[in-house]
């Protein structure tokens, strides 16, 4: 997930281009960024027989009905008589929580779908498509003939469904991390002390961001020193998340029930987890303790280190789809440094905390040479108060 939008829907009978109705489409489907996973965002908009706009609609909440659906449920038959729909996603054509999509435009009296992306399972790949085509619907995969715009939607395509693809074509946990850092790229002092580094629109947003994934994840080093509550307090979003902590020896375990996320989280909430090599020990321990985490074991890397693909591999088999690493610093590097991170959130205050009594959060990554810098691709940008935030894809 990258940036939220603040949507604005034209008035009634507005004629959009092609590009326009996609891109309206794209900003309609960011609208259910907290609610739809572990399935994709998806938007869509109708263009009347004049390609004069109609309505808009997105998948609302996991279990819901589908962007489609949405869009298209108060029109009437004669609104959609040589109609033109814009989707961001194939319309689907099997049934699961909800009826098929393809199916249930087959039946209207649709001129055209435009969709954005292929639906990325190869066994139903194409199917939606050809079943609006059987219905006589012309049904196509968007495409501008201005190269530039092209580009740019197919860009932005990809980027609202960048962690269901990721999941579906990899079968792994998409993994975002999000720092806040001075202008000298510092993000704790070397006490530990960070907060705080930005402002509160800056944390706001985070809490947004949050709520954009499954769960968050931190290392002991953030819970020992900050004793943070990581749930999501947003204005407008309720919701519950999951905290996965990485505590490779278990040093913080005993105190469970002294820290604020055994009060903020259900136990089945909060993740923990430590070296397999413990395991016999930790079974002893949480059987001491009044209430205990779910505990993961997870294999260790030469060194000692825990095997940080080995614990994301754990996190996908117990439904996790996407987390938010915050941090702390060797936390965020060793992330970095195994090459984990799908995208970046990076927060700067115009605040210099100099490197001599402070932790930078690539302070574990090693580069030998240029050629080897990490590339941040299709950067965006916002500021929130006096703070600037760039994301992008590594």
């Amino acid at each position: 997930m990258e940036l939220i939008r603040s949507l604005s829907l034209p008035a009634i009978g507005t004629k959009l281009t092609a590009e326009e109705a996609m891109s309206l489409a794209i900003s309609e489907a960011y609208q259910g960024a907290a609610r739809v996973s572990p399935n994709p965002l998806v938007g869509a908009v109708v263009l009347d027989a004049q390609g004069g706009f109609l309505s808009a609609g997105h998948h609302e909440f996991y279990g819901g009905p589908h962007a489609e659906v949405n869009a298209l449920k108060n029109l009437s038959p004669e609104q959609l008589k040589g109609a033109h729909a814009f989707v961001t996603l194939e319309p689907c054509a099997h049934e699961g929580k909800t009826p098929s999509c393809a199916k249930m435009m087959a039946k209207l009296p649709l001129k055209k779908v435009t969709f954005g992306l292929i639906d990325p399972n190869p066994l139903v790949a194409g199917q939606g498509a050809e079943i609006l085509r059987q219905a006589g619907i012309e049904a196509e995969v968007f495409s501008s003939a201005n190269p530039v715009l092209d580009a740019k939607i197919k860009t932005e395509l990809e980027e609202v469904c960048e962690a269901f693809l990721w999941n579906f074509r990899k079968k792994k946990v998409f993994v975002s991390l999000k720092m806040a850092s001075s202008l000298d790229g510092q993000v704790a002092l070397r006490s530990g002390e960070s907060q705080w580094i930005t402002g509160p629109e800056s944390r706001e947003y985070v809490h947004y961001i949050r709520a954009c994934h499954d769960g968050i994840l931190v290392g002991k080093g953030t819970i020992d020193f900050d004793n943070p509550s990581l749930n999501i307090r947003h204005p407008q979003i309720t919701k519950k998340n999951k905290v996965i902590v990485v505590d490779g020896e278990a040093e913080l375990l005993p105190n469970f029930t002294k820290l604020k996320l055994s009060e903020v989280h259900a136990s089945e909430d909060v993740i923990w987890c430590v070296a397999e090599e413990l395991r016999e020990k930790v079974e002893k321990l949480r059987g001491t303790l009044v209430k205990s985490p779910d505990v993961v074991y997870v294999k260790t890397r030469v060194g000692g280190d825990l095997d940080l693909e080995d614990l994301l591999a754990q996190l996908y088999q117990k439904g996790l789809r996407s987390v938010m690493v915050e941090g702390g610093a060797f936390t965020a590097s060793s992330f970095v440094s195994y090459h984990l991170v799908n995208r970046l959130y990076m927060f700067q205050a115009p605040i210099i905390m100099g490197s001599g009594g402070s932790r930078s959060w690539t302070e574990s990554v090693r580069i030998s040479a240029m050629t080897d810098k990490i590339q941040l691709k299709n950067p965006r940008y916002l500021t929130f108060g006096n703070d600037f935030m760039i994301t992008g894809t590594l």
